[in-house]
């Protein structure tokens, strides 16, 4: 099964798991506290499948764009952002930004659990530096670096990053446009018996 259709098939009951839960609402708290937001701001969810970490924070900001390859985690997001009284601010749309563009300009841009599943980390960055205005602001959360392969075991056909190097991607997103990288603990997460960590990245879109 390819990734996108896996997540397709899980997208219903995705929230369901109280352990994602807690994690949003973890990144949600991180994000608050890193990168300055206010109502005025356009924001971009890159991967942002159900649009839970955007609901959380869409009183920061003035509208969301959630994207993610999941047609079935896009049409979930659609009915949560519905159902939250948010659809004036919040819209979910199919796409790739690896491959698909986008129209209009980001003043802040925020991936919660998605970048590990991008094979070219560095088109999506410089992707995305080219949707945020100078000065622009991304935060991602993700996995650290997992060299067993032990988070993604269960998943036979995981073709993605085994976590990430921190120096490693602050040296990607440097080449992609983007200064000012800065890593905090986000969070971890329990899977099995064992407990994996998660950064914060956040950086600036260089001018």
């Amino acid at each position: 099964m390819h990734e996108h259709e896996r997540f397709d098939h899980e997208a219903a009951t995705w929230d369901d798991d109280p352990g994602h839960e807690k994690r949003q609402v973890a990144v949600a708290r991180a994000i608050e506290e890193a990168v300055h937001l206010d109502p005025q701001m356009n924001a971009l969810d890159i991967g942002g499948g159900t649009g839970r970490l955007s609901i959380l924070l869409a009183d920061r900001v003035g509208s969301v764009l959630v994207t993610d390859p999941s047609a079935g985690m896009v049409e979930v997001a659609r009915r949560r952002i519905e159902a939250a009284g948010l659809g004036d601010r919040l819209r979910a749309v199919r796409a790739d930004l690896t491959v698909d563009r986008l129209d209009g300009v980001y003043d802040v841009a925020w991936s919660s659990m998605a970048l590990h599943h991008v094979q070219d980390v560095e088109g999506l960055l410089r992707s995305v530096a080219g949707l945020l205005v100078d000065g622009g602001r991304l935060a991602i959360a993700d996995l650290d670096e997992d060299p067993d392969g032990a988070f993604h075991a269960d998943k036979a056909d995981f073709a993605g990053h085994h976590g990430f190097d921190r120096q490693r991607l602050a040296e990607q997103l440097s080449r992609a446009g983007f200064t000012d990288v800065a890593f905090v603990d986000a969070t971890t997460v329990l899977k099995g018996d064992r407990e994996f960590g998660l950064f914060l990245c956040t950086a600036t879109k260089g001018a």
